[in-house]
Order: C-alpha cells, then sequence, then structure tokens
C-alpha cells in the first residue's frame, strides 16, 4: 500500500526562497501564487501543528514557486524500507542553496546538480548491495 505525503517543511522552503528572490510580502505572494494571504501565512507557519494544504492550494503554489510536484509530494511504500539519507540529503542541500541569497536561482540549481551527482557516486553501498 502506498501513502502520500506532503513535504510541508519543504514547501514552504521553496515559497520563502521564491518570497526572497523576487522581494515580496506576504500579500504579494499570496496574490501571485493565487491564494489567500491566510494560506500563505499558514504554509510558512514553523511547527508540526500546521494544516496540510487541500490539493487546489497546493497545485497554485507549486505551480507559483515552479518547482516539480515530485519535490513537494513523496508516496512511500507502507511494506518496505525506504533509504531517506539517499533521497533527502540532496534534497535538503538544494533548499539551502535555493535559499541562500548569493546565489541566482540558475547557480542554485546548477550546485544542487552537482551535488546530486557527487553524492550518487560516493554513498555508501552495504554488503549485499544495499544502500
Amino acid at each position: 500500500m502506498e501513502t502520500v505525503q506532503i513535504d510541508i517543511d519543504q514547501l514552504a522552503h521553496f515559497v520563502q526562497w521564491k518570497m526572497d528572490q523576487e522581494k515580496l510580502s506576504l500579500r504579494e505572494a499570496a496574490r501571485k501564487a493565487k491564494v489567500s494571504a491566510a494560506t500563505m501565512s499558514r504554509i510558512l507557519r514553523k511547527g508540526r501543528n500546521r494544516p496540510r494544504p487541500d490539493v487546489d492550494t497546493l497545485v497554485k503554489i507549486v505551480h507559483w514557486v515552479d518547482v516539480p510536484i515530485d519535490r513537494i509530494v513523496e508516496t512511500k511504500k507502507s511494506s518496505t524500507r525506504s533509504n531517506t539519507a539517499q533521497t533527502n540529503t540532496p534534497e535538503a542541500i538544494e533548499v539551502h542553496l535555493r535559499a541562500d541569497k548569493n546565489l541566482t536561482a540558475e547557480a542554485a540549481e546548477a550546485i544542487a546538480k552537482m551535488v546530486r551527482v557527487a553524492y550518487a557516486q560516493f554513498v555508501k553501498t552495504q554488503p549485499g548491495g544495499q544502500r
């Protein structure tokens, strides 16, 4: 059985990055994303108890920040153990690169690609072919 989960922290990072890049206020960002300011505020709220956006809101925001939906939505099989380190480490690094005000979006993406390639090459393989 597969479960679908929205990585709200990742979504918030992308939203904040976009707002920083375009020097937008919360209200301006909400208007551009075609959601309410209250919805945008809930997405950016820190902590575990923040609500998850509905599908329509998620689609609008993902479209506005212009990132692939698979960067924000995870599908997991409940019967198998996933290797979160393999998928999350390069993505976590990319979030930080995108948030870096000293880098352009193109530079952040180029560095992120290099990190993904290097990570894939150097990730440790356990005996038996498992990572």
